[in-house]
């Protein structure tokens, strides 16, 4: 029997827990535009923030619709209702007029930077939303894809900060998608790891993601090489473009962090892990994008 909607299931649905990756995408696109130009303007700053966040409540909202209509959430597989709110009570077509709601809202704020900036915005932001859309509902989902975590990284990690430049300097530059590496990569590593921990629920899914290809050893192994190519991706991007100082910044801030790499790195993969994998790599990319950004700030 379906429960009554409460405020927590709505909160449970959009997944707060996500948002750090999203931030951290929009945290870079001010980094890049701080270093080009002197002002940022606040309304723009927080329309992005508010629209970011919402975009990303509405593809957990659509994930969560996709997964229950596809069989991969059940009672038996899922923990509890903070992952899997459909299951635990909130009706399918709920959730999915919840994720228009939120696409909705989102359109207020977005409105007013088409106003202000013009079209390309809206064009980058459509361009994330078609990727995002056929992650959860393409034909197959690009989330049942070896391609789907990379994929999603792009469209968060990439296409945020390349939309959030061209709103703060009126600069569309194809070089940010290489300053925001870091968050591309980082959010696709939330992903692999996410998935490095599913790999019996989603074979039996018949998903073919990375982690089910290369199975539960190799995935353990790669998931540690990814971790370091990830953590040292920054010095690549601003030895790239001769801000030394800005390298030695970086290595010494991530100083604060390397005992949560090291944690992370010895963690298990598995349902009985997940809690602590996934609350660990989320951290871990907040800081390392709060270290990546005061360095490229400096540069």
């Amino acid at each position: 029997m379906e429960q009554r909607l409460r405020f927590k299931d709505v909160l449970n649905l959009a997944a707060p827990h996500s948002w750090p990756a999203s931030i951290a995408a929009v945290v870079t696109a001010l980094a890049i535009s701080c270093h080009r130009v002197p002002h940022l303007d606040p309304l723009l700053t927080a329309c992005l923030f508010v629209i970011v966040i919402l975009m990303q409540s509405a593809v957990n909202a659509f994930d969560d619709y996709a997964d229950y209509l596809k069989g991969t959430d059940t009672l038996e597989n899922s923990p509890d209702a903070f992952d899997a709110v459909i299951v635990y009570g909130m009706k399918p077509r709920t959730a999915r007029n919840l994720g228009f709601l939120f696409l909705l809202l989102a359109l207020v704020p977005a409105i007013y930077v088409v106003r202000t900036c013009g079209l390309v915005p809206m064009f980058i932001g459509l361009a994330g939303a078609l990727i995002l859309f056929g992650y959860a509902f393409g034909r197959p989902p690009i989330s049942y894809l070896p391609v789907g975590d990379l994929c999603a990284g792009l469209a968060m990690g990439g296409l945020i900060p390349l939309a959030g430049v061209q709103m703060l300097t009126g600069e569309l530059d194809f070089f940010v998608l290489v300053e925001a590496l870091p968050a591309i990569l980082g959010i696709a590593l939330i992903l692999f790891s996410n998935n490095g921990c599913d790999i019996a629920r989603d074979r039996a899914a018949g998903r073919r993601t990375l982690a089910c290809l290369l199975g539960f050893e190799r995935t353990a192994m790669w998931y540690r090489i990814l971790l370091l190519i990830w953590i040292a991706s920054p010095v690549a991007v601003l030895a790239v473009q001769g801000h030394w100082t800005s390298v030695l910044v970086y290595a010494f801030s991530c100083l604060a962090f390397s005992h949560l790499v090291v944690r992370q790195c010895g963690l298990p993969l598995g349902p009985e892990s997940r809690r602590a994998v996934m609350g660990g790599i989320t951290a871990l990319v907040t800081m390392d994008c709060l270290a990546y950004c005061f360095a490229l700030v400096l540069a």
